[in-house]
């Protein structure tokens, strides 16, 4: 297997992940993420499978480039669109893979509208290269993900809605309410609620996995009450706050 990065920096954090599949089958999986200072990244991710099996890849509000090394060596490139619930992925003992989640506010300049679900666009790879768009670009790696995404907006392949990406800032961009609902679902694929939904969820369940109480994080984060925010999870994330150890991507 092609060694993706051994090194572990200061920022990225590291987990290894048990879980059950489909009966007795028990899937081990070591992810390790890091956030990005390039403002059109959201998290970069590296999954190293030590058993066969299946994982559920949850909605995290991003649309993915993905290149997927099989045990043998051979790469996949490909884009997955915006996850809208949760979707069971196969893994092999030995693959591995490089995620780059962008951005809420990027989008593919080629593509007519933004990919929704568990659809995927599998790119051509040759010589040690992927093509997008038919721009010849470098296999993603765990380290070379920022100035990869920088040859990509280089090259005109990627875009960025400014309505979308200041909607959350400090000073957001003057726009009436419908404006920006349009322009996010446009952009995303998915509602602007749906965008905060998922990113509450993940946050609920991050401060969950640190042990914190769920009445308190109910609270703080304007669910009604526990159990508002106990069937939230389980729809957004397919598990409930007792069993989110197969839950990484938060």
């Amino acid at each position: 297997m092609e060694a993706l990065v051994d090194s572990i920096d200061a920022g990225t954090e590291a987990r290894w992940v048990v879980s059950s599949c489909r009966g007795s089958t028990t899937m081990v999986q070591k992810h390790t993420s890091r956030r990005s200072s390039h403002p059109w990244i959201d998290t970069v991710w590296q999954t190293v499978c030590l058993s066969d099996g299946l994982y559920s890849a949850t909605p995290d509000g991003s649309w993915d480039l993905i290149r997927s090394i099989a045990p043998d060596g051979e790469s996949m490139v490909f884009l997955s669109g915006q996850a809208i619930e949760p979707v069971e992925v196969p893994y092999q003992d030995g693959e591995s893979s490089v995620v780059i989640s962008f951005s809420a506010h990027v989008y593919l300049a080629q593509d007519r509208q933004p990919r929704v679900g568990p659809e995927i666009r599998i790119l051509p790879v040759r010589d040690g290269m992927f093509v997008l768009d038919g721009v010849d670009l470098p296999l993603p790696t765990f380290e070379n993900v920022e100035p990869l995404v920088d040859a990509m907006i280089a090259a005109g392949l990627l875009l960025s809605n400014d309505l979308v990406a200041r909607a959350f800032s400090e000073a957001p961009k003057a726009a009436s309410p419908r404006s920006v609902q349009q322009h996010f679902k446009q952009t995303t694929g998915i509602t602007q609620k749906s965008f905060q939904m998922i990113r509450r969820a993940q946050e609920a369940v991050r401060r969950l996995k640190a042990g914190e109480v769920p009445a308190g994080v109910a609270v703080d984060l304007g669910y009604t009450d526990q159990p508002h925010m106990i069937k939230s999870i389980k729809k957004i994330m397919g598990a409930l706050p007792s069993n989110l150890d197969a839950v990484h991507k938060i």
